[in-house]
């Protein structure tokens, strides 16, 4: 496997810049960057692909779930966690193979509304739906998410995950509509790809995860299955989540801290009902259980 790399913006700035709409980063999940060719192939247990409907029973995490997230670079299966949450194309796949025949389960990253130059089908989108560069990642692009091409290679991404045997994914980078991506992309247009998305993603056997902003949760939160929260204690107290646990829907919760701030990242995050996760700001796995912490 080659060697990789990734930057993200901070919870805070992406989060600012979707409340305020004038900002050419990213919004929702994560980003995660690596070096181009750093794929890795077979199967992990798949999951049904393909075909109409919604498939019966996706794995939904639990609300007292213990999970963690590692999006730079192999999973440690090593470690005492019932759920992952990582970047499918850097696994092996007899680690993938190894959490499922464990009883465990694993959520795959994917960035849903922008270009990722290192993928290896960059080059067959489609030039006129590739947009701006986001801001501080120059090797990556806001799409036409309404581009008929990029649809049909998100399905497919959505199709090889499964077949990689990723139970969810939360996709990223939906708030097309609040980014300067090149195109006159409106809330519309965001939300009627996410549902489209969510589609796909059932159909594909996976359950479907959304992480903000509020405005397309409050629309959303009753297409997909759970909520992702990362850094909103201190930007809106996690408050666009509260559709999903009035839904008695579980919500996974990131919180960037150490072994220092956990403690009261943890007491604000208990209150929520939610299943909070303290995160080194590389998410390489080095991760704090709330629920470890008395």
């Amino acid at each position: 496997m080659s060697s990789f790399s990734r930057s993200i913006l901070t919870p805070l700035a992406f989060w600012l810049c979707g409340l305020l709409g004038a900002c050419t980063g990213t919004e929702g999940t994560l980003v995660v960057r690596h070096d181009a060719g750093a794929g890795a192939g077979g199967s992990g247990g798949s999951a049904a692909a393909g075909g109409p409907g919604l498939a019966e029973n996706p794995y939904v995490p639990a609300a007292n779930v213990r999970w963690l997230v590692q999006l730079d670079g192999p999973v440690d299966i090593q470690q005492p966690a019932e759920l992952f949450f990582l970047d499918a194309d850097l696994q092996d796949p007899d680690d993938l193979a190894a959490l499922h025949a464990t009883g465990r389960r694993y959520l795959c990253y994917l960035s849903a509304g922008s270009l990722e130059s290192y993928r290896d089908d960059a080059a067959e989108f489609p030039e006129s739906a590739v947009g701006n560069p986001l801001a501080d990642f120059p090797r990556e692009h806001w799409l036409d998410v309404r581009d008929e091409a990029v649809r049909e290679l998100m399905a497919r991404r959505v199709t090889a995950l499964a077949e990689l045997g990723c139970d969810g994914v939360p996709p990223s980078s939906l708030a097309v509509h609040l980014a300067d991506t090149g195109f006159a992309l409106s809330a519309s247009d965001a939300l009627d790809y996410a549902r489209w998305l969510a589609e796909r993603l059932h159909a594909a056997g996976m359950s479907a995860g959304l992480s903000g902003p509020s405005e397309l949760t409050s629309e959303l939160w009753p297409t997909f299955d759970f909520g992702l929260g990362i850094g909103c204690l201190e930007r809106t107290g996690c408050a666009e989540y509260e559709p999903f646990r009035a839904a008695k829907k579980s919500v996974l919760h990131i919180e960037l801290g150490d072994e220092t701030s956990a403690p009261e990242i943890c007491n604000e995050a208990k209150v929520l009902g939610f299943s909070p996760l303290v995160s080194d700001a590389a998410f390489t796995g080095r991760c704090i259980a709330c629920s470890d912490l008395r």
